[in-house]
């Protein structure tokens, strides 16, 4: 306490005690578990939105999260719509990188339309914003009870936006609960769904890493990193290279092969998981009922029934 008045002045607020409340995010500390809550953000969000919101959905994107109508069916937002359009896609993006995994793939894709939204942007805006007007009180808990064993999730969906780009997913779980989680429309367009796959294992890379350094930073000797994806073909290229690749596949730039050097450096593992059991998945698709509700309750670690 005395190193930080040192560095920032007397003028420092000490808060003790096992709930506190850090621009709009409340922590609340029991048991060897953080529980993360930004209901009264979310509720301004909510009554500031420019149309009224009632009742409520249940998930915040809706089957056609993904799909745009051709530029002369699109009618495009007003000023004041596109304005509030942006400007609340922006907040959420606060709420999803803090807590709210949940919206974070309904999130992601409204995001990429911020530029010139059309009334199906807002239409699913509006679903979103349903979505946590029912679920306001919905919180994130983490239970790190291993800090030496990372576990992740990559997954990617081929060619889901209109220009036909694919979409990553990731999230690691120390414990319970998604400690991070990414939703991320990829830079390229890839061939094949297998190419998807590890580019956005390539995508992943960079923030797989900075954890493990982040961690050892802290005192931590990580045991193993261990990484989750659920197609043996884009595992095989990642382990091998160059070695594995087929027609297909031997179009691919050297660049998404520095995840093969990784893991002969023993810095993580690649290791199959079946479909239905991708966590991953989560953030690349817009599910609907009991799955959606499956994997939230992993992700966030609440009960199934909320």
């Amino acid at each position: 306490i005395e190193w930080f008045k040192s560095i920032y002045g007397t003028d420092v607020r000490i808060s003790r005690g096992t709930t506190h409340d850090y621009l709009g995010v409340m922590l609340s500390y029991s048991n060897k578990q953080v529980r993360i809550s930004m209901a009264d953000y979310v509720k301004k969000v909510i009554n500031g939105f420019i149309e009224d919101i009632h009742g409520s959905a249940s998930t915040p994107g809706a089957e056609n999260l993904f799909q745009i109508r051709n530029e002369e069916a699109r009618v495009k937002l007003n000023y004041e719509q596109a304005q509030c359009f942006h400007s609340t896609v922006a907040k959420l993006l606060f709420v999803t990188m803090r807590c709210r995994r949940d919206i974070q793939t309904a999130v992601a894709s409204l995001a990429t339309r911020v530029t010139e939204p059309d009334e199906d942007d807002w239409a699913k805006l509006r679903r979103v914003l349903k979505y946590l007007h029912g679920t306001a009180y919905l919180s994130l808990a983490l239970d790190a009870s291993n800090l030496t064993f990372m576990r992740w999730w990559v997954d990617a969906s081929f060619a889901i936006h209109p220009d036909y780009k694919s979409h990553t997913g990731e999230v690691l779980l120390l414990g319970k609960g998604g400690v991070i989680g990414i939703s991320r429309k990829q830079r390229l367009n890839t061939k094949s769904s297998t190419e998807a796959e590890v580019v956005g294992v390539d995508d992943a890379s960079s923030q797989i890493l900075w954890t493990n350094y982040s961690i050892k930073a802290q005192g931590y000797q990580i045991s193993e990193t261990l990484v989750y994806q659920d197609n043996q073909s884009a595992i095989l290229l990642e382990k091998n290279g160059k070695q594995s690749s087929g027609k297909r596949t031997r179009h691919m730039n050297i660049q998404y092969f520095f995840i093969t050097d990784r893991i002969k450096r023993g810095e993580m593992t690649m290791k199959y998981c079946p479909a239905s059991e991708m966590i991953g998945d989560h953030f690349t698709k817009p599910f609907q009922g009991v799955l959606f509700r499956r994997f939230r309750t992993i992700i966030m670690n609440v009960d199934e029934t909320v």
